[in-house]
């Protein structure tokens, strides 16, 4: 896959043990982060559907509504369903904008325009919606900004682009898409699938890498605009484009990754092998441009983005994750630190910072193999969606056989315990349903000879027995082959036999939850960024709340920007947060979670034309939620 995110999944198969725990398999980090890679063939069988959080069969926490008001709320109208439809929003003027996902098919995919002039009653613009491309989807990060430069007089709206699964990138896929909104209800293109063209042999590529997320700011000083991206074929890559005329983007920065810049990756704990850049937000600090970059496994960093060029832009401050995971450790559980530095935004007055780590697996998956030359060496084991789970009760252990590729059951001898499988040639589905019917008690799939063999997926399959995916360099670890390295695991052969005991286990970890910085941001120079407490919603962090109640991990924050002391938090189905923040530490002082529960992806402060204040939220299985707090 030397296409999209193959930086990540690389990342990911790299794991080593520490403490109680390694780090988790792909289901521990943002779906949309090595979350599935590409099937070999149609119908293969990579999980899509990551992102079913609320089904209405699931449960969720009990209705709250405290010291928040519901001021209105307005769903959105899609022909391929409202159910994980809904993604980010963000507001300009009397409109909200809430980008269409790719759930549960992706098609429509795109924008949704939203009336919020009232808003107590939301109401979507019939006939403004803007589509993307056929093959691509909208997610993460959306934003609209008023320009003024030589080239352009209004405003602009920008949306991240990323393929389809299953669909293979064209010239019409990637990057970002510009649109003139100044008339919300008849939106323009500006500039379609913009980004960085640029590929590993120094050439241009007929379409841009896949962008996950962006940020677009001005330059007073400079008058110039400027937009950062977080490019998913270049995971650690920060990528920046002069977008002063939209109509003609400039790439002006493709060598911002800030392991090999700035040196922000952290050896240990070992569990923080997935790093790469997630998001960003550009603040202006006097006549400083900052960009604070979560960094997912590296931490939350703060940039000098002033001068965006190459050897321009300088280091600030970097965040390290503890040796212990601070919400474990405070119910008594030693286990390593999970990383997933996800979003974060700057206090008003620019002396905190909060940021949100993201983690959808309140299991730790650990796997080790027992025997044979490589006893003792740990690897990554990937459960399928559909499959039997490995958790507190459930452990994969004892003996593997090697199967072959098991798309044949005749030639497939009996037998129990765990087969080993490799990947190819077959659905996923048929090689379960093949170990299934032969007596085996579960089953792992490892990678097929390819280039980046180190690299994972979520398997789309279901059955009655746990079955997880493991990369090459585990399998031929499992097989015993000797000499095997990662290095040369990706050309390595598969022998005709083998197959050494295996244990799997997995042990709680809590949900994603909430991570308070003091912050120091000179006028000029170094600053500084101190932990100073965390916060997670109780339950996130109870082991009784572990199924159906929905993912209990915090997804964004949106700081108020009128109060030094009060943010926001969309936090999936534990709903709508906010909290109050200060040198003695943070805690809750509201919640909402509305009957039959929420799903919430977004959050962001609004003002109306009279300078009113508003908290919108987008619900993943509805629209656009309107809050006031009362605190």
């Amino acid at each position: 896959m030397c296409d999209v995110r193959r930086r990540r999944l690389i990342a990911l198969g790299a794991v080593a043990a520490v403490m109680s725990g390694v780090v988790t398999g792909l289901a521990g980090a943002h779906p949309d982060h090595g979350g599935g890679g590409r099937e070999d063939f149609p119908g293969e069988g990579v999980a899509d559907g990551m992102y079913k959080q609320h089904d209405g069969d699931e449960g969720h926490l009990p209705a709250v509504s405290r010291n928040v008001s519901l001021v209105g709320k307005g769903k959105v109208s899609n022909p391929a369903g409202t159910a994980g439809r809904v993604a980010d929003v963000t507001a300009f003027g009397d409109y909200a904008y809430l980008t269409a996902f790719r759930e549960p098919t992706c098609e429509r995919t795109g924008v949704h325009v939203m009336d919020i002039s009232d808003p107590t009653k939301p109401v979507e613009v019939t006939g403004a919606f803007i589509p993307t491309s056929a093959g691509s989807y909208a997610g993460e990060g959306i934003q609209v900004e008023h320009v003024e430069t030589p080239f352009f007089h209004g405003d602009l709206l920008i949306h991240q682009n990323e393929t389809c699964p299953g669909a293979t990138p064209g010239a019409d896929s990637g990057g970002i898409s510009l649109w003139d909104v100044t008339d919300p209800r008849g939106p323009k293109p500006v500039k379609l699938h913009t980004g960085d063209f640029t590929n590993a042999s120094g050439g241009l590529d007929p379409a841009p890498n896949q962008t996950h997320s962006m940020r677009m700011w001005t330059d007073v000083f400079a008058r110039k605009v400027y937009v950062a991206l977080v490019d998913d074929e270049e995971g650690a890559d920060v990528d920046i484009l002069d977008i002063t005329d939209p109509y003609h983007p400039v790439l002006v920065n493709d060598e911002l990754d800030l392991g090999a810049v700035f040196g922000v990756d952290q050896p240990t704990p070992a569990t923080l092998t997935s790093v790469f850049s997630h998001d960003m937000m550009i603040t202006k600090v006097g006549r400083r441009y900052v960009m604070n970059v979560n960094y997912w496994d590296g931490g939350y960093v703060l940039l000098d983005v002033t001068d965006p060029r190459p050897g321009k832009v300088t280091l600030i401050a970097e965040s390290d994750f503890a040796a212990l995971d601070e919400e474990r450790l405070a119910r008594g559980h030693e286990i390593a630190p999970e990383g997933n530095a996800h979003q974060s935004e700057l206090s008003p007055n620019r002396k905190f910072m909060i940021g949100t780590d993201e983690d959808f697996s309140p299991y730790r998956v650990t796997a080790r193999i027992d025997s044979g030359p490589y006893a003792g060496s740990e690897y990554t084991a990937t459960s399928a969606g559909g499959a039997k789970p490995v958790d507190e009760n459930t452990t994969i252990s004892g003996p593997t056989t090697f199967v072959g590729l098991a798309c044949d059951a005749a030639a497939i001898p009996a037998g129990t315990g765990t087969a080993l499988v490799e990947r190819g040639v077959c659905p996923f589905q048929a090689k379960l349903d093949n170990i299934v019917a032969k007596g085996y008690t579960a089953g792992i799939v490892f990678q097929n000879v390819r280039s980046d063999c180190l690299g994972g997926v979520s398997m789309a399959a279901a059955g009655p027995i746990p079955y997880v995916f493991a990369n090459r360099y585990a399998g031929l670890r499992l097989l015993g082959v000797p000499g095997v390295t990662e290095a040369n695991a990706c050309t390595t052969p598969t022998p005709a036999s083998g197959g050494e005991a295996t244990t799997i286990k997995a042990t709680f970890d809590g949900w994603g939850y909430v991570r308070l910085f003091a912050t120091d941001v000179p006028k000029s120079g170094a600053g500084s960024i101190q932990q100073i407490d965390t916060y997670a919603v109780p339950e996130s962090q109870d082991p009784a709340y572990a199924r159906g109640f929905g993912d209990l991990s915090v997804h964004e924050v949106a700081m108020d920007p009128d109060n030094d002391n009060l943010a926001y938090l969309s936090y999936y189905a534990a709903g709508f947060r906010v909290v109050e923040y200060g040198a003695d530490g943070i805690r809750e002082v509201g919640a909402f979670i509305d009957e039959g529960g929420n799903d919430f992806w977004g959050v962001e402060v609004w003002k109306d034309e009279t300078g009113e204040q508003y908290v919108l939220a987008s619900d993943r299985d509805f629209g656009l939620y309107v809050f006031h707090y009362d605190g």
